[in-house]
Formats: C-alpha cells, sequence, structure tokens
C-alpha cells in the first residue's frame, strides 16, 4: 500500500509551522527589546485591551484554550503586574481579567514589534493575497470552533 500523502502540503502542517515561527520571531524580538513577554502573553494582553475587561472563561473562550492554560498564562501576567484580577460588580461570584497601566506602558512598543514582523511575514504578498489568507484562516478557524462545541 502507498501512502500518498504530503506533509508538507498539510494545511495543520503548514499553519502549525507559520505559527509557531511567528510566535517565536515574536517572542526573540520582545527579548532583544528586554520586553519579558511571550506571544501568548501578546495575545491575551490584545484581547483584553482591545475588548476590555472580562472573565478568566470568557477569555479562555475567545483564545480556545483550557481553564488550566487560561490559569496559568493569567498567573503569569499577573506576577508582572499587567492583568488585575477585579469583582465583577454585576456578579461578586466572579472575577474580571483587565490590563493594568503597566502593561499599557509596554503596549505601542510591542505593537510596534509585533507590526513589522507581520508586514515581513506577509513580504512579496499582495493585498489581495493577504485578504484571501485571512479569509481562508478565518473560514477554518469557524469551521473548527462550530465542530468543537
Amino acid at each position: 500500500m502507498v501512502f500518498n500523502y504530503d506533509h508538507n502540503k498539510s494545511l495543520g502542517y503548514l499553519t502549525g509551522l507559520a505559527s509557531r515561527l511567528l510566535n517565536n520571531t515574536l517572542a526573540a524580538q520582545f527579548q532583544a527589546a528586554n520586553i519579558d513577554m511571550t506571544a501568548e502573553q501578546w495575545g491575551t494582553i490584545l484581547v483584553l485591551v482591545n475588548g476590555g475587561a472580562i472573565t478568566q472563561k470568557q477569555l479562555g473562550e475567545q483564545l480556545c484554550l483550557e481553564k488550566s492554560s487560561v490559569s496559568r498564562l493569567l498567573d503569569g501576567l499577573e506576577r508582572r503586574d499587567w492583568i488585575v484580577r477585579v469583582k465583577n460588580p454585576k456578579d461578586s461570584r466572579q472575577k474580571l481579567v483587565a490590563p493594568t497601566p503597566k502593561v499599557m506602558e509596554t503596549i505601542e512598543k510591542c505593537s510596534s514589534i509585533a507590526k513589522n514582523i507581520l508586514k515581513d511575514a506577509q513580504r512579496g504578498m499582495t493585498e489581495e493575497e493577504q485578504l484571501a489568507c485571512q479569509s481562508a484562516l478565518s473560514h477554518i478557524i469557524s469551521n473548527l470552533d462550530k465542530g468543537n462545541r
């Protein structure tokens, strides 16, 4: 039996590789800029800065992370004083996660680094190709997210 499958052309392989390369490049450039932040932490901060304070559960849903992973991620951000967990005024049993003023001082520098990495990653792509890629990935994420609910 011959198995005709080229993993180098597999969508899973290619998206995973692209993700790892982007994350590793981001982490390396943050480190070079003396910013002690991982790509995963940066993604979390972006969700909070762009969407405002949300519950830990909502954050996990948006990031597609399990409860324990979100908890560890937030513990690290809290140790650096980049997020706070405060009681939800609408439901005192819940805590809301919010960015701190300290992380807001770092946002601009991190954002500039991330934009430059994306610019490099998309070099040689037309705007139409970039939009098509974003659309295809959004479609895949939507399909897979529906399948996991």
